[in-house]
């Protein structure tokens, strides 16, 4: 059986967490391309997991936190 290797792909902007080590904290994304070139793996041993990028989620979370003051100053008024 094959070593898989699991890859964090970000729904929202479509690039992949480029780990350089098992077990890598490093918050580095790039797109596909760019991460298939530096870690030459079998597509038949890729597996893909959905994860938010650091970028998206500071996005959504700032978004969220907006619509919740708009709503409030909305309710007050």
């Amino acid at each position: 059986m094959s070593n898989l290797h699991l890859m964090y792909c970000c729904p929202a902007c479509r690039r992949v967490k480029n780990q350089r080590c098992e077990g890598s904290v490093e918050e580095n994304w790039c797109t596909m391309t760019d991460y298939v070139q530096r870690h030459p793996v079998p597509a038949q041993d890729m597996l893909l997991s959905e994860f938010y990028c650091t970028d998206c989620s500071t996005s959504y979370d700032r978004l969220v936190q907006y619509s919740r003051t708009s709503q409030s100053s909305f309710l007050q008024s």
